[in-house]
């Protein structure tokens, strides 16, 4: 397994394709070897980085990655909703080499195929926008056993073996880390083990080699070294001092309305309910969190309130609203 600094290895066709990744891609396509190009979404997910120290820009309540907002531009969490301007320095080093990173499949797709001439390989996308249902999978199915390059996404990191793939490539390893969850970390390490083994499973030898900004994260060096114990004593450490699971409970309620107004009201006053409940509560439980977002997310023209809470008894705590999730179809509970 190899690490590939995309801070010194550029191509010159696109900054996430080194010059590393089109060697290795000629010399397999020579050898009529299939190659896997793997990145984690098939849209682009923005996040900051430091190039100077290899930071990544985190929120300070939250401990996952902030997203760069392009309108207005700003760093923003998605799990608490901090939010602040874009520094002009690195708030580690001092550093002025910020980049901001956002790269898609489709893009990886089309400047290879600009690079590469169609008739010398046959490149396939395997993601939601060509898997919609069950006819365009078995058709799916059928260009993935005669494509020489597959750009896929985690929708298949499980559940399919690939023969004569010969190598497997991370096209940026810190998309794995942007998600706003607070397990991404986790997910992250266990999601490039699981496109390890697509390569290897069925006994032949596969090259994986990593693409990142950060090559001396942590996460690269634990995945490098198949050290899963210091990574679990880390993450474990993590949670403790940030309170996530499994030191408490943890929960979040969504609302959903095409109308702003109402799904603001109705979150508000159930947000006040938990309030009164958490001051009579406090002498029992120990009260960690109850947070309303003020801004909601719009997705598929509904506006999207969220709460997130944590607790020590969270079930016997949600006892009180259970009337309003009940008759509710519009409030999801998701419980971590």
């Amino acid at each position: 397994m190899l690490t590939v600094n995309l801070s010194l290895d550029k191509s010159g066709i696109n900054p996430y394709i080194s010059s590393t990744l089109l060697k290795k891609i000629e010399e397999n396509l020579s050898a009529w070897k299939k190659i896997i190009l793997y990145l984690n979404k098939r849209w682009e997910y923005s996040s900051l980085v430091c190039q100077d120290c290899q930071h990544i820009f985190k929120c300070p309540a939250c401990d996952i990655s902030l997203s760069v907002h392009k309108h207005p531009e700003k760093l923003a969490c998605h799990l608490c909703w901090y939010n602040s301007t874009i520094p002009l320095r690195c708030e580690k080093c001092s550093g002025t080499h910020l980049l901001k990173i956002w790269v898609g499949t489709q893009q990886i797709e089309k400047c290879l195929s600009d690079y590469l001439s169609s008739e010398k390989c046959k490149i396939y996308r395997f993601d939601l926008d060509n898997i919609k249902n069950i006819s365009s999978k078995k058709e799916a199915l059928e260009h993935l056993k005669n494509a020489d390059i597959i750009i896929w996404t985690k929708m298949i990191t499980t559940g399919f073996d690939f023969k004569k793939v010969w190598l497997v490539w991370v096209i940026l390893l810190e998309q794995e880390l942007i998600i706003p969850n607070y397990d991404t970390e986790e997910k992250a390490y266990i999601n490039i083990k699981q496109i390890i083994g697509r390569g290897e499973r069925l006994g032949e030898k596969t090259d994986f080699i990593m693409q990142s900004f950060i090559p001396d994260n942590d996460l690269i060096k634990w995945l490098i070294e198949h050290n899963y114990k210091d990574f679990f004593k880390k993450t474990l450490e993590e949670r403790k001092i940030f309170s996530y699971p499994p030191f408490v409970e943890m929960a979040t309620l969504e609302y959903r309305d095409t109308n702003q107004e109402k799904a603001k009201n109705f979150m508000e006053n159930l947000k006040n309910k938990l309030d009164i409940e958490c001051k009579e509560e406090s002498e029992k439980w120990k009260v960690i969190e109850v947070v309303l977002n003020s801004t909601p997310r719009k997705k598929y023209n509904q506006y999207h309130y969220k709460i997130i809470i944590k607790w020590n008894n969270l079930r016997d705590f949600l006892q009180e609203i259970k009337p309003e999730i009940m008759r509710n179809s519009k409030l999801s509970v998701s419980f971590y």
